[in-house]
């Protein structure tokens, strides 16, 4: 959908100048590639880097009482940028304080239990690129310790922070690219754990009343790929977690190991761009694999398809990766042809993991 024309242009002047009130820096007309991981998408009207939570919350709140559109921005990951850009406020949020709590001995009875999704993770063995079954372990026993994490922070560097501070939990994550904020967001998946199973609470900015507040964790809503955040454009400032005083060298080998493992996914790209097919209807269509990388590369013979700059990976099918020089439409023609074929071939089509944002 255009942003085009969404707001006056008096309202970014006054945005502008508030902002440099504050002393948050900004910069005009820059373009978004370079801050993806894709490495596509045209420039924003307004761009901001912001490292701390006080001006994080201003800016945006200043964006809402002006009237002017604003996006939100980590790591880059799981997003496609429009060849246009971004009308509006983009900002990059690099908050990244991570507090530890000086409590000791939680009782884990007083902990809520998320519920956690089925996982999804059974690809065939003639098309396994990566397995995770030998590298889990439980570690439920292990001393409780509460963390908070600011939602810039990035994740691989707070996982083994974390870690070389002796507290685990989170090294199932490993090899993800993001920020907490959007690992929250779309609850995101290591072999069969979900990040859900460690958020204590989720500290959001109310986009209609502009104050701060805290959702539990049933309140987030936790699903596969999903929060409440997909609905709800509140934003998450930061999170409490509920972590482990475990083995800090059994999970920093999972950590690294995975992390390795992992590497054979394309890097160029958003990530995988499907969310697999639920077991019921992988059941229901006769399929041996619930990965949309088997489906697209056995089933719709797909793999290695190419538009423009973007191609369906040889390396794994559910990714689409930047060759060089791919446009953001590059990407899109892909996943439409792929939606196209699934549907004709399987009656199914794919729902997307990648978000695109901007003038499409």
């Amino acid at each position: 959908m255009s942003q085009a024309n969404i707001y006056p242009m008096d309202n970014i002047a006054q945005l502008k100048t508030k902002l440099a009130e504050l002393g948050i820096e900004f910069k005009e007309n820059e373009p978004l590639a370079p801050y993806t991981t894709y490495k596509i998408g045209g420039p924003a009207d307004i761009f901001s880097e912001i490292k701390n939570s006080q001006q994080l919350k201003a800016a945006v709140t200043l964006a809402i009482q002006l009237k002017v559109p604003y996006t939100i921005i980590g790591w880059g990951s799981n997003v496609l940028i429009a060849d246009k850009g971004i009308r509006g406020l983009v900002i990059k949020n690099s908050a990244g304080n991570i507090a530890i709590s000086e409590k000791e001995n939680i009782e884990i009875s007083q902990i809520e239990t998320a519920d956690v999704p089925e996982p999804r993770l059974d690809e065939i063995d003639k098309d396994k690129l990566y397995t995770f079954e030998d590298l889990d372990y439980d570690e439920s026993d292990a001393p409780i310790v509460k963390v908070n994490i600011e939602s810039g922070a990035s994740l691989p560097v707070t996982i083994m922070n974390l870690i070389r501070n002796g507290i685990t939990g989170l090294q199932w994550f490993g090899g993800i690219p993001g920020t907490i904020g959007g690992a929250i967001f779309n609850n995101i998946h290591g072999g069969t754990h979900y990040l859900a199973e460690y958020v204590d609470r989720v500290e959001v900015l109310d986009k209609d009343s502009l104050e701060t507040r805290w959702l539990s964790n049933s309140e987030c809503k936790f699903d596969y790929d999903y929060s409440i955040f997909h609905e709800e454009n509140d934003l998450i400032l930061s999170a409490d977690f509920n972590l482990r005083k475990g083995d800090k060298e059994k999970a920093k080998q999972v950590y690294v190991e995975w992390t390795r493992r992992k590497k054979l996914q394309p890097q160029k790209s958003a990530g995988c761009v499907w969310q697999n097919i639920s077991n019921e209807e992988k059941e229901r269509l006769g399929l041996e694999s619930t990965s949309w990388g088997y489906i697209i590369d056995r089933v719709l013979n797909l793999k290695g398809k190419q538009i423009g700059g973007a191609k369906i990976s040889e390396a794994h099918a559910a990714f689409i990766e930047n060759t060089g020089g791919a446009k953001a439409q590059d990407v899109v023609e892909l996943m439409e042809l792929i939606k196209k074929e699934a549907v004709a071939k399987l009656g199914i089509e794919p729902k997307s993991e990648v978000f695109l944002l901007g003038e499409f």
